[in-house]
This record gives structure tokens, sequence and C-alpha cells, in this order.
């Protein structure tokens, strides 16, 4: 089984980046609405190990290089740290199939 600290910070990784995502989508979908005000929001560290998107006021307008940008490094990450969790399984696997 993968260490109970990697998987919380993978995970905790994953839920992140997709809360950036749903955030830089939202603020994408809606920046020709009138008034809309963007949503903002930061990535944490959380102790021990992981991280977690912590929602900010809404603060003026809809910067939609800032989104794009957001949202591409947020699929970045989340992808890399699904390719992570991914390779410890199967590095798990391997090593318990040369002990049978």
């Amino acid at each position: 089984m993968i260490s109970s600290i990697a998987s919380t910070t993978l995970l905790s990784g994953l839920a992140a980046q997709s809360r950036v995502a749903v955030k830089a989508a939202d603020n994408i979908a809606n920046v020709t609405t009138a008034d809309y005000r963007a949503q903002q929001g930061q990535l944490v560290s959380t102790s021990p190990a992981g991280a977690r998107y912590v929602p900010l006021p809404p603060e003026g307008g809809v910067d939609l290089l800032r989104e794009v940008v957001d949202l591409g490094q947020a699929k970045q990450a989340y992808t890399l740290a699904a390719r992570t969790f991914s390779r410890l399984a199967r590095t798990e696997k391997d090593a318990l199939d040369v002990l049978a």
C-alpha cells in the first residue's frame, strides 16, 4: 500500500488543482457577464504534507490571461500528480511481485 503521507499529499494536490481549474473555468465562462466579480483563491501547504485551495473574496473583473494560465498550470499539476500516484502504485505492485 502506498504510504499514507504520499497518498494524502497526492490526493490533496489533486483536489486542490481541481478547485483551481473549476475557479478558472467559472471565471472564463463569465468574462462577459456584467458586474461579475472574479472568483479568487490560493493554494496553501498543509501539514504534514499536502495542499489545499483557499477561496478568497472576489475582486474586480476577470483577467482572462491570468485565468488561462491558472487553468493550464492546474491541468499540468493535476496530470503530474495523477501520473506519480499511478507510478507509485505500479512500483509497489512490482516490488510485491518480486517478493512472491
